[in-house]
């Protein structure tokens, strides 16, 4: 650690002071802006209970923070940090909510005297990462220390049944989303049709056709006169529309033309499209954008000879 500024060797020296040694904390995560919190409660106002350090305003907090221990067995220190935030719906609640308990988050601990608050090195500043939280009524409480590479599960792969360990399209997975697209700013979006048997599905309509040469006709099917059947389900998604972009399948039960298919969503219970006309610069590319791990999830991407669940994963016994 460095040298401590002389005022505050001044004031370690003194037996009695006006003034008191307070924390600073401060938790950064990343995509959001940081919070800085103070234990301090001799300032302000009502409406400003925070202390000024630096030109940043820290918000007075209870808290209480562990003694950190050091030893020579290679222990790797971990201690708590409590808050005593009894404000439900305030920020630090709804951030520790938002970021699944700031695990990851940087947290930074520093010591500095009321007195000198001027100065901007402060006499203890000790930097750590957020490891855990516990969530109660009274009080929200960090676990920080050290990540360490050896606290981690091994071996690095756990087969779990009927769950795919892999990273959707990474190496083991192999997965490749398909190039074929078509672009136009002729394509419309129809929402709840009514066809066979009273089955409603929505529908996209290519007003100058292009749907079977550009996308479909490299799905897995055969053609029919004018249309194409799909063998199974075949995922496709929308990009560029003002409503309706998302991810996409077309049902296997229904025939695709050159200038229309009918989908249903993967996803939210078969959700209709929101009507939209034509005119917008619109997209549709074969393919998945990404994976629920299953196996049946597998079996429409026509990959299950890389399925990463237990039992026997290599070999294709899921084909």
């Amino acid at each position: 650690m460095d040298n401590l500024n002389s005022a505050y060797v001044s004031e370690q020296n003194k037996i009695a002071a006006a003034g008191a040694w307070i924390w600073l904390v401060e938790i950064a995560t990343t995509g959001y802006g940081t919070l800085r919190y103070t234990n301090n409660n001799a300032v302000g106002s009502g409406s400003q209970y925070y202390t000024t350090w630096n030109g940043y305003q820290y918000w007075t907090m209870a808290m209480a923070i562990d003694d950190v221990a050091v030893s020579t067995s290679g222990e790797f220190p971990e201690y708590k940090v409590m808050f005593e935030d009894m404000d439900i719906g305030g920020t630090f609640r709804a951030r520790v909510k938002a970021t699944g308990g700031l695990v990851g988050s940087t947290i930074r601990l520093m010591v500095v005297h009321t007195d000198h608050l001027a100065l901007t090195v402060p006499a203890v500043d000790e930097m750590a990462e957020v490891l855990g939280c516990e969530v109660t009524p009274r009080a929200v409480t960090l676990t920080v220390g050290i990540p360490s590479l050896l606290s981690r599960r091994f071996p690095r792969d756990r087969y779990v049944p009927a769950f795919c360990r892999h990273i959707f399209g990474g190496a083991m997975c192999q997965y490749r989303q398909s190039t074929y697209e078509f672009t136009s700013d002729r394509i419309q979006f129809v929402a709840g049709v009514s066809g066979e048997a009273g089955i409603q599905y929505n529908s996209i309509v290519a007003l100058d056709g292009g749907l079977i040469d550009n996308v479909f006709a490299f799905a897995d099917g055969e053609m029919q006169g004018a249309q194409y059947l799909l063998e199974r389900d075949t995922g496709f998604s929308v990009s560029g529309s003002l409503y309706n972009d998302g991810f996409f399948l077309a049902n296997k039960y229904h025939a695709v033309d050159d200038g229309g298919v009918r989908v249903f969503m993967e996803a939210d219970g078969g959700q209709p499209f929101y009507p939209e006309a034509a005119g917008a610069s619109v997209t549709i590319r074969l393919g998945y954008t990404g994976c629920d791990h299953t196996l049946d999830a597998c079996k429409l991407r026509d990959n299950t000879q890389n399925f990463g669940g237990s039992p026997g994963i290599a070999g294709g016994i899921y084909g």
